[in-house]
Order: structure tokens, then sequence, then C-alpha cells
């Protein structure tokens, strides 16, 4: 088994997202070449001894990227290409643009098409009969980690994602048929005062999780820590965080990670450098190599936040109410 394919349950992280961020840099750095047949699902569960769900779960989302494709009857392979990362936006914009033009075609106004969508949207969530959550926070790293934290512990439920600044900007994002807001108690204030169905916002903690807190501890006086983000908003809130879990460590300013330019110039002279936790996401082959090859020699800080166990207790019986009240 690859060294990377090495799963830490104890970091707190859903073993799924584990998988998927391993086998994604393994494709992004070319250890996995394309047209490479992954492990059937039953073998590599049984390699790592984990759920088949659990893969399987992972081989889907790495669909959904555009990393691997699934071909009936033959297996799961590599299919990524460095050049044509927004193939799959790019394809999923022609689709749309083909059927508006269909719709023109049979005369409706963009409205109606509109009310069409809507309803059609509306028709295949109230199908899956899946209770709809909304989840809103500030930066997309948050967010994500959030949305990683719900899907393993809400049960079936139907989660969307918002960012805070788009639903300032068009509070009607967050739909009527929506059953809970997920926020946190920072943002739950904003979104009162711009949203009407102030009833259905959950407000949650968010804290770090231990184990990054832990690796921030473990810094000593004297070290230098860079700061590398997909987000200007979450270097302001993780900025902070380091330099109180630190004593006498110099925290450099948080930078983008996809600002390659200049890249080799901030991490020299680093003893560490914090990154949101599934940084392979956000970063490009070229990115990702020089932080392995930083890794490789200095500790790379995976900073992830999480609902605090006190919300999630909350959060959980809210969402079970929801669902009594759907059984009735």
């Amino acid at each position: 088994m690859p060294e990377l394919y090495q799963l830490h349950p104890e970091q707190g992280i859903p073993i799924y997202r584990q998988l998927v961020d391993v086998i994604l840099t393994q494709i992004k750095n070319g250890t996995l070449s394309a047209d490479t047949k992954l492990p059937t699902v039953r073998d590599l569960a049984d390699q790592l001894n984990v759920a088949q769900g659990t893969v399987k779960r992972a081989y889907d989302e790495l669909e959904r990227l555009g990393a691997v494709r699934k071909v009936q009857g033959r297996g799961t392979f590599v299919c990524y290409q460095p050049a044509s990362s927004d193939s799959r936006k790019e394809r999923a914009m022609a689709a749309i643009d083909q059927m508006l033009d269909t719709m023109e075609e049979l005369d409706f106004s963009l409205a109606e098409v509109n009310i069409f969508l809507n309803l059609k949207l509306r028709q295949r969530s109230a199908a899956r009969n899946d209770l709809q959550i909304a989840v809103v926070e500030c930066n997309p790293e948050t967010l994500s980690q959030l949305l990683d934290q719900l899907y393993e512990t809400a049960g079936p439920v139907d989660l969307r994602a918002h960012l805070l600044k788009d639903v300032q900007e068009y509070p009607y994002r967050i739909g009527e048929d929506v059953d809970l807001i997920v926020t946190s108690a920072e943002h739950a204030d904003v979104l009162k005062d711009i949203i009407s169905q102030k009833e259905k916002i959950a407000r949650v903690a968010l804290s770090l999780t231990p184990h990054s807190a832990a690796q921030l501890l473990k810094l000593t006086a004297g070290q230098r820590l860079g700061i590398l983000c997909r987000s200007r908003r979450f270097g302001e809130l993780i900025y902070p965080v380091c330099t109180a879990y630190t004593e006498n460590v110099e925290i450099r300013p948080p930078r983008l990670l996809d600002e390659a330019e200049g890249l080799d110039a901030y991490l020299a002279g680093l003893s560490a450098l914090a990154v949101p936790d599934g940084f392979e996401r956000y970063c490009t082959s070229e990115v990702l190599q020089r932080l392995q090859a930083f890794g490789a020699k200095h500790p790379l800080v995976r900073c992830r936040y999480q609902v605090d166990e006190g919300s999630l207790i909350y959060l959980q019986e809210r969402i079970e109410r929801l669902r009594d009240r759907t059984r009735v």
C-alpha cells in the first residue's frame, strides 16, 4: 500500500475525506498517472480496513472533482489532466446554454425558464425525502470543513453551501423550502437582519480541532510560522489563532495558495507552515509540489475547524425534531 494511503482516524478528519485528499495528491503530483486503474471498492476497503461505503463515497467525490472516471464493468480510472481543471465547469455551462437555447426555441421567456428550473429542483429535492439544510460561512475553507462534519454526523440530509457574502448580496439564495440554516453565532446576527426565516437559524460554536491546536502548541520559541490559505478571510481568522497557540514564534502575514509567484521567497526561512486542512483541493499541481517539498522537511500544520461538542448535540437534537415532524 502506498505511503500516502495511510489514514489517521485520530485526527478527527472524515476517513473518506482523507482518502480523497491522498488520492488526489497522488494524481496531481503524477504518482498516479492518467488511465491508471484504481483498486476496486471492495479491495481498497479490505486493505485499509474501512467500510466499503467509505471508499465508494471517496471515489464518488473524486469523480465529482473530475479526477477519476468510472467505466461500467471495468473499474475506476484516473482521468485528471492539469491543463483542463475547469473542464467540468465548462461542460456544465455548455449544457446549461444548450438547455436555454432549447427553451428559447419553445418561446419561453427567461423568467418562465427560472420558474421551471426552481420547480424541478424542488421536485427532485422532495423526491429524495431528505431534510434541506443551508450552511453559511464567511470563507470557503471553514465552509468545506463544516460540510464534512455535518455529512458525517447529521445523517441523510441535503446540505446546501453558501458563502456569507453571497447571501448578503442576494438573500433569496436561501430558499423558503430550507428546513434549517446552520451558521456560527457571529454570522447568525447578520443573517437575522437580511432573511425572513429567522426561526430556522441554528447558531453553532466553531473551534479549532484539538489535533490542529496540538500541532501549533508544538512550535517552539524562535521558530518562524507562515500561513497559506485559499481566502483572505480564512487568513484573517487563523492569524490570531496561531498567535494565541504559540509563544515567541514569529508569524508571517498570510498569503494565498494560488499565488505561485514569490512562493519560494515566502517559504524561505520558515520553520513550519499553517495551511487549511484539505489544502490539496485548493492549489495547483505546481504549488502542491512546492508544499510537499517543504513538508518533507518541516511541519505542515493542518488547520481545521469543527462544531464544538455542545453545539453538535444541540444541532443533532434539532435535526431529529425536524425529522419527527416530517414523519407525522
